[in-house]
């Protein structure tokens, strides 16, 4: 990846994944979201449109939707 916001984004998924949750199921769950957001870091990649990347951001769950940095975030949720 070269996109600036992708890359943060990817650092932002990978620390998230990096912590440890103690619950029945976390592994699946946490799996599932670094998924997601590594989906989106490669829609920014690819340029596709805001409106794309903004509807797959709202998707998200809130927790997982704050994981993405701020500047990643507000970059299509204008």
């Amino acid at each position: 990846m070269k996109n600036k916001l992708a890359l943060k984004l990817v650092a932002a998924a990978d620390k998230y994944r990096a912590v440890e949750r103690n619950f029945e199921g976390a592994d699946k769950v946490v799996q599932e979201d670094y998924e997601d957001l590594i989906s989106i870091a490669n829609m920014i990649e690819s340029e596709e449109t805001d409106s794309q990347i903004q509807t797959a951001m709202w998707k998200l769950d809130t927790l997982v939707r704050d994981v993405i940095p701020d500047d990643v975030y507000y970059s299509f949720n204008k």
